[in-house]
């Protein structure tokens, strides 16, 4: 028969490690507006509404400004295309 601390303990233990694949999952899908984008490409708000509009970063346009997700970013600046500019 399991104690109450056995028990409180076996649901830390699951409560913890659901944190942290939830951290990992937000990190992934965290989402930047317009000015977020900017600050992390280090370039300029009509450099970044060129590169939405000629397709070469994808984004969804939400209320007045722009949303990008943080893998679109990196898929962005791992192809290299940061640097045709």
């Amino acid at each position: 028969m399991m104690s109450v601390d056995d028990d409180r303990t076996e649901n830390r233990y699951a409560d913890r490690s659901r944190c942290s694949s939830q951290t990992a999952v937000s990190a992934l899908t965290r989402v930047f507006n317009t000015s977020e984008a900017c600050d992390y490409l280090r370039i300029s708000r009509p450099t970044f509404l060129k590169l939405i509009a000629t397709g070469r970063i994808r984004a969804q346009k939400l209320g007045k400004g722009w949303k990008v997700r943080n893998a679109e970013l990196e898929r962005f600046l791992l192809a290299g295309e940061a640097t045709q500019q």
